[in-house]
């Protein structure tokens, strides 16, 4: 640790440790800097506390965030959960929905995508809800506004489309590639070639990255079930179905 970092240490914890020390240190006055010196020296000898420290910070920080979460979510729950525009998937009347911010070209996004397809497997119930966030790169924006395109054009087909581009090998750079896609699924290119200039897809991912910069969603994947957020890929379908499980409706 840098002198300078173990100085303000010191400093903040003189007066909490000044109790804990011996009476043999503390009986006689002592200027500023003695009683930094022992402090300094007490976790030099008891360096266990600022592992205690770290952690109780974490926690307290973490709660925090929980808390500032929790009343975002009850904030925007209709923005979030309950906009047309976005494509979803299983029953309407679900008690709970999850919500995915995605990007087409995030490789987190595309590590996540096998654990977000074996909790919405395991939990019939959840409706789930996709919001097209691109914020990587123009071919990005292509790509969700290719999704959406085809959400208006022939909503049945798309989650095929979504998870042939989640399953899609490199980066989504030109329409070309996106025509590709769709033609390998039987879609009428042309039609939702024409569908992405309509005002209402630019309109419904506007609108998600202002939701985002709300609820302070930086980067992708990011998910919400409820009352529960989960910023970052999961590590495995447990810990999303440990969201879902912890999660309250709103």
């Amino acid at each position: 640790m840098e002198p300078i970092v173990m100085t303000i240490k010191t400093r903040l914890l003189a007066t909490a440790l000044a109790g804990l020390l011996p009476l043999s240190l503390t009986a006689a006055p002592a200027n500023q800097a003695e009683i930094e010196q022992i402090v300094h020296q007490y976790l030099v000898n008891h360096p266990e506390i600022l592992i205690e420290m770290s952690d109780a910070l974490r926690a307290k920080q973490q709660a925090a965030q929980e808390a500032e979460d929790t009343r975002l979510l009850k904030q925007y729950a209709k923005a979030l959960y309950h906009n047309p525009a976005d494509p979803s998937g299983g029953p309407a009347d679900a008690t709970l929905t999850l919500v995915e911010f995605i990007d087409y070209n995030c490789g987190y996004c595309k590590r996540a995508w096998p654990s977000l397809n074996a909790v919405i497997d395991e939990n019939p119930k959840l409706r789930h809800v996709y919001k097209e966030f691109p914020i990587l790169s123009e071919g990005s924006v292509l790509a969700a506004k290719a999704a959406l395109a085809v959400h208006k054009v022939a909503p049945k087909q798309y989650l095929a489309f979504h998870n042939a581009l989640m399953s899609y090998q490199g980066s989504i750079k030109s329409e070309d590639q996106l025509a590709e896609v769709a033609k390998s699924l039987k879609l009428d290119w042309s039609a939702i070639k024409t569908a992405m200039a309509d005002p209402a897809v630019e309109k419904t991912i506007q609108a998600n990255h202002q939701l985002a910069q709300q609820l302070g969603v930086t980067g992708t994947p990011a998910f919400f079930v409820g009352d529960q957020a989960l910023r970052g890929a999961p590590r495995s379908p447990d810990d999303l179905q440990a969201v879902i499980q912890n999660a309250k409706p709103l």
